[in-house]
């Protein structure tokens, strides 16, 4: 699974656009460590590629992090379909 920030990939062309994803690492935590961000982040990410897979995407571009609410980081982004340009 391609995962990136861009919204486009280089060398790839989007021929299916299956909509907006987002993941979330799901264990609540009433405290977290800030130097330990990465790690939610991490599991967020799987959650995203889960949730495009599901969709049939081979992609994620977009991708976007919400860490307003330290309590449940969020990651967006929109699940393709990308094929050799």
């Amino acid at each position: 699974m391609i995962t990136s920030t861009l919204s486009y990939y280089p060398g790839k062309k989007v021929v299916k656009d299956l909509g907006i994803v987002y993941g979330f690492d799901d264990k609540l935590r009433p405290v977290r460590a800030v130097a330990a961000v990465s790690t939610y982040l991490d599991q967020a990410l799987k959650d995203i590629e889960k949730s495009a897979e599901i969709l049939g995407a081979n992609a994620v571009l977009g991708i976007s992090f919400a860490l307003t609410d330290k309590a449940l980081p969020t990651v967006m982004g929109t699940a393709v379909v990308l094929e050799d340009a």
